[in-house]
């Protein structure tokens, strides 16, 4: 093919992402199809791709989260580590979405006030990108000492860290 050729390169593409959409993305586990616009606009994005994905509404603050974990308690967020596992087991491509919001959040604890401001933020990533911003806020676990002898199903443990290590939606 002729380095200098768009035309036989955007034709190449085409064929490629024709390929890849019938038959390299669902052997991954993953739904999706050729943007339909690509008809008349050769330039827009190629796919249009469907994740599994699960949310997480977060609306308690960990208000003691920056003298237990060095994490501004704004924008601290937690992942059970049951989650994933089990994540990582059936679901390797799943995002997980943090749906954040905090409205009028204070709480005094033994004498300490504690606030954060009103917030909405999403934030979202794969497992890949939780673990690393779980790294980067410093491996933080929390162990639920009410939970050690739980047979409910709840998880023992989540993982803290800050939301802001993962790509922000809203």
């Amino acid at each position: 093919m002729d380095t200098e050729s768009k035309q036989e390169w955007c034709d190449y593409g085409d064929d490629a992402e024709r390929s890849f959409a019938a038959g390299r993305l669902f052997q991954i586990g993953l739904g999706g199809h050729i943007n339909p616009q690509k008809r008349t606009d050769p330039y827009v994005h190629d796919l249009y791709v469907q994740f599994p994905a699960d949310l997480k509404t977060v609306r308690t603050p960990l208000f003691k989260a920056q003298e237990l974990y060095g994490i501004d308690p704004q924008y601290a967020v937690t992942f059970n580590h049951k989650d994933a596992q089990r994540y990582l087991k059936l679901y390797p491509n799943i995002i997980v979405i943090f749906d954040i919001l905090w409205k009028e959040c204070s709480k005094e604890i033994n004498g300490v006030k504690y606030e954060v401001s009103d917030m909405h933020m999403t934030v979202a990533g794969f497992l890949h990108d939780i673990r690393t911003a779980v790294i980067k806020s410093g491996s933080n676990r929390i162990d639920y000492a009410r939970r050690v002898d739980d047979t409910n199903g709840n998880a023992k443990s989540s993982w803290v860290f800050d939301a802001r290590n993962l790509q922000t939606i809203s």
